[in-house]
């Protein structure tokens, strides 16, 4: 019987997969939960990208670093294409961000925008919410 958590789906954006990666933390501490299996992830091509981006051109890591780590992300994830329709946000590639937590009929969104995204709180039924948020739910959950 899948738990309570294995039952949530959640989309990471890539500033919490370049921060558990680079940095550790919340973040980090949400992909090592990724890799456990505590909740079913949805990513797609534009959020891998911006991780791979930024890891190697601002962070310095080796592409083939990135790319291993970012292969274990896609590993434990679906990935889906999403066509680039959604307006909701004047910043393109933060709507690219929220159309794939829509179609991969989310529940949760954790972001460390503080921009565009967490003011939102919630969009079409998805829950926007930062890492440290997003860990206190994991817990209640258990």
């Amino acid at each position: 019987m899948p738990s309570k958590q294995s039952s949530l789906i959640v989309c990471l954006d890539a500033n919490v997969i370049i921060s558990g990666v680079a940095f550790g933390g919340k973040p980090g501490e949400i992909l090592s939960r990724l890799f456990a299996e505590n909740f079913l992830h949805v990513t797609a091509p534009n959020i891998i990208g911006e991780a791979r981006r930024n890891l190697t051109v601002k962070l310095k890591m080796s592409g083939f670093l990135a790319d291993v780590l970012l292969a274990e992300v896609i590993e434990n994830s679906s990935y889906l294409n999403p066509a680039g329709n959604l307006k909701a946000i004047p910043h393109h590639a933060d709507s690219k961000v929220l159309e794939v937590a829509i179609m991969g009929k989310c529940d949760v969104l954790v972001t460390c925008d503080k921009k565009h995204l967490l003011p939102l709180n919630s969009y079409q039924g998805v829950i926007i919410e930062s890492p440290a948020h997003f860990l206190k739910r994991l817990e209640s959950l258990k």
